[in-house]
């Protein structure tokens, strides 16, 4: 299986890169060929700028980023996206990657009947970070809507059959409480 990493954190020494490396580690024991995408890292611009709308909807060229990053989805049989909730959020970096990536024309079309995922072959699990613990996220149903966001709204309207997985608790929590975290990971 050809499996991509994709994650959203400025600090390489944070819970989101150790949750990479163990994704990385168990896809590599499991005989898969891993790539990873680091958004900050890799200095990707997540600002959907003019050349963009252009390529979108006016039949310009493609960026050269964007279509280096869309050849890697086309590689992958599955994603890993990996990133923090800032303000209930994913960060804006990842955001921006999903606008100016995930584009009509190669992630979905739309149809007289509406819209086609054109990434129906491909699965994903997306882990999203929080410092508030998931008690909270769940009572105030925070983490349903980040599934209602991320998987339906983005991932499942594309065609990828996905599945969320919340970690809370990270930054105030225990050493112990981030290595269970880190044992769940399949």
């Amino acid at each position: 299986m050809k499996h991509l990493i994709i994650y959203s954190h400025l600090n390489p020494a944070s819970f989101t890169k150790a949750i990479v490396d163990e994704v990385e580690k168990k896809a590599i024991a499991r005989g898969e060929e891993v790539k990873i995408i680091d958004l900050y890292g890799e200095k990707f611009n997540p600002v959907l700028d003019m050349p963009d709308i252009e390529y979108m909807f006016m039949g310009k060229e493609i960026p050269n980023d964007t279509a280096h990053y869309q050849k890697l989805i086309q590689w992958a049989d599955h994603l890993t996206i990996v990133y923090p909730m800032w303000w209930a959020q994913m960060p804006a970096m990842l955001k921006g990657f999903i606008d100016r990536v995930f584009t009509h024309g190669f992630a979905y079309k739309i149809t007289e009947n509406g819209s086609v995922g054109l990434l129906s072959e491909k699965t994903a699990h997306v882990y999203i970070n929080t410092n508030t613990p998931t008690a909270i996220y769940e009572e105030t149903l925070m983490n349903q809507a980040q599934i209602r966001v991320i998987e339906q709204g983005v991932f499942e309207f594309c065609g990828i059959k996905t599945e969320t997985t919340f970690f809370g608790q990270v930054s105030s929590g225990t050493d112990a409480l981030r290595k269970s975290y880190l044992e769940t990971i399949k």
